[in-house]
Formats: structure tokens, sequence, C-alpha cells
């Protein structure tokens, strides 16, 4: 208790830097050793343990865990909102465009792909063509949108344009409403936890309910749902399931997987990372007692199985925001690619926050910035693991 209540305090006040940090980094780290049993259909939480206990190894440090198309994305989306000052689209697809030329080998989905090398092309006039005309003009419905999401909650401090612009980065490559609509949500979820709105995990829930309840009263979010044979407001549908599993004394693992899913699409998965953070706010009997809450979240994501590096990525930019970067393992940190370019990305992110909150900018990009983070150039021998839209 008196752990929890130290972890608590370290995380600071309402977009304190601690939380920016917690939430840009452990994303990272979700992504990294989420990679370890991506895909698998059964994870025993003693391999998970096993795995989380090897970071601790002194002799395996400096980068030895890639990360995925998650977080190389995710470094994009930072990029050009630091770089422009807020959202710019042209900005934003070009830099993807360009990482995915620079590093193909991080496990981008093949439909994406196609995307993106349409989006790399010169003459190409609107950026959002290329993600509408996936799948007959369908769009995509996975969760390549959400996975990078989290720094639209760190850039802007108005509720309003984190919505906006999570749904318009998204729609870069995910056309389709229960694809764009995950971002928003998983966006909403770090903006929240930045507020310190998981305190009171019952008002967090039916707060980002209510949200939802917003987005998804839009004409052509219902005319997808009913195209795909969905609930009415499929996200908010889900968030009620997550409030009952929260209100249930105990939850199997399998229940959990059942009733939220742990798939590629945004609605198996970024409902999923939400009730991952929440039932793991407490100690957990299948958990190690020394582990704190963003430790016991990172872990439980893993034993889900299914999508693991990207539902960790997600859950950990929730539970990062919330517990803030002192509840991360130095150890975890030293073994995951890109936790300290996260890290510095973070103070970044945060002063162009503030700017903002104090009218400082538009949030529509159309000024440039010093506060530029260009990537290092990455490569990778990792394999091709996922369509995102399935």
């Amino acid at each position: 208790m008196a752990m929890a209540a130290v972890r608590a305090v370290a995380a600071g006040g309402p977009a304190s830097l601690s939380r920016f940090r917690g939430a840009l980094v452990a994303a990272v780290l979700g992504d990294c050793v989420g990679g370890e049993f991506e895909g698998a259909e059964e994870v025993p939480m003693e391999s998970v343990l096993q795995h989380l206990n090897s970071l601790d190894d002194e002799t395996k440090g400096n980068g030895i865990l890639e990360y995925s198309d998650d977080t190389a994305m995710a470094r994009c989306v930072v990029q050009s909102l630091l770089t422009r000052t807020g959202f710019d689209e042209q900005d934003m697809a070009r830099r993807f465009a360009k990482e995915y030329s620079a590093s193909p080998g991080r496990g981008y989905g093949s439909g994406v792909i196609q995307v993106l090398k349409k989006l790399s092309s010169p003459q190409l006039s609107d950026v959002y063509q290329p993600a509408r005309d996936q799948f007959n003009g369908r769009g995509s419905f996975g969760n390549g949108g959400a996975m990078r999401a989290a720094p639209f909650a760190l850039a802007f401090p108005d509720l309003a344009d984190v919505k906006r612009f999570a749904r318009l980065g998204a729609m870069l490559t995910h056309s389709c409403s229960l694809g764009y609509n995950g971002a928003v949500l998983q966006a909403l979820a770090v903006h929240l936890s930045l507020q310190g709105a998981l305190d009171l995990p019952q008002q967090f829930i039916t707060r980002l309910i209510t949200e939802m309840e917003e987005v998804e009263a839009d004409e052509a979010a219902r005319n997808d749902a009913r195209i795909l044979k969905e609930a009415e407001k499929p996200f908010c549908e889900r968030l009620h399931r997550v409030r009952d599993l929260m209100d249930r004394s105990k939850v199997s693992i399998e229940e959990v997987i059942s009733e939220l899913g742990n798939g590629i699409a945004a609605l198996h998965s970024v409902p999923t990372a939400i009730f991952c953070v929440l039932h793991c706010l407490q100690p957990r009997e299948c958990l190690p007692e020394n582990y704190g809450g963003l430790e016991r979240t990172i872990a439980y994501s893993l034993a889900l199985g299914g999508d693991t590096d990207t539902i960790a990525c997600m859950a950990g930019a929730i539970a990062g925001a919330h517990y803030g970067i002192e509840a991360i393992p130095q150890s975890w940190m030293k073994c995951c690619e890109g936790a300290e370019d996260a890290d510095m990305n973070a103070e970044r992110l945060h002063m162009l926050y503030h700017q903002l909150s104090q009218g400082g900018g538009s949030g529509t990009g159309e000024k440039s910035c010093e506060l530029e983070s260009e990537s290092k150039s990455h490569t990778s021998n990792g394999t091709e693991k996922k369509d995102e839209a399935e």
C-alpha cells in the first residue's frame, strides 16, 4: 500500500512532465516487450513473468528488443506534431511513407503497405485517398490508427482537438469509422489519464462512454456498424462490457478474450487495452506482489495473447500517463529500442502542450517549430507480422 502511494505521488499533478514521459516511454515498452508473444493463442503467465524477469539481466542491456510498426509510426506522429507545431496531414503522411521506405521490416501489415507506397508518390494531391480506396472503398478497421494515437493526447490540451486530430491522423491509413474511432477512444483514454482521471476508475469509464456516445452518433459510424453487423455504437457497447467486467470479483483471462477480444481490429483491442489498465490498478493474485500498477498492466496485456505488442503498447500509454515515468523499471527501458528517444520527445511534447494551452498556436500545423526531433535511421531484420486491415 505504501509503495502504491509513493508511485501515485511520483506521477505529479495533472499533465505533469512525469506523466508525459511515462505515457510515451511505456507505449514503446509495451510494443517492444509485447513482440515476444505477438500472434500467440495462449500465453501462460509463467512465460510472461519469465520474459519480464529476463529484462533485469544486466548482461542483456542496450536495446535488445526492437520496436515494431506501432512505435515507428507513433514516432512519425510525434515528429510531425513537434515540427509543425500541430497537425499537418501532408507532413504526417510524408513521414509515414518515408519511415516505411527507410525501415520496411518493422512488421507492417500488407494493407497499410499499399497505402504507404501510394503516400510516397509526389503526384498525390489528396493524402486521404489511398486509405479510402482500401478494401473496395470500405477502408480499414484495424488498430493501426489507434496504436499511434497517444501523441495527440500529449500535444493538444483541448479535448475537442484531441478527438479531431486523432481521427484525422488515423484516417491517413484507416478510413473506416471502426478504425479511426478506435484511435479517438485511445487518445481520449490517454488524455483523461494525464488529468488523473484513473484515480476514480468508475468515473473514468463513464466519461469514456459519454464521449464515445457523441463520437459514434455520426451517420458514417452508424452506417459502418450496420455494414459490419456490429452494435449500433460498437465502441460504447464494448466499454459497457469493460465496466461489467470491472464489477466482477474475479475475471478469467479467457472471459476477457471472449468478451473484449485480443485481435488486430481496433474494436477487439482498444477496449481490451483500457480494461487491462483498469483491472491492474489493484494487485492481482496472478501477478508478483512487488509489481507496481504499470508492471502489472504490461504483464497482464501479454498474458492475453493475440496482438500483444499493440495491446500492450496502447495499455502502456494509458497506464504510463497515470503512474508517471518513475513507475517504469530502468532495466526495462535499457532493453527497449527507442525508449530513450521517447523520453526526450515526451519533454518536447510537454512544452508544446503547455504552449498550446496558453494560446501559443492554432494546432493546425501552420507554422514551423524549433522543437524538431528528427528520427534516427533504424533498420530491422524483422518479418511482416500482420495485416492491420483485416
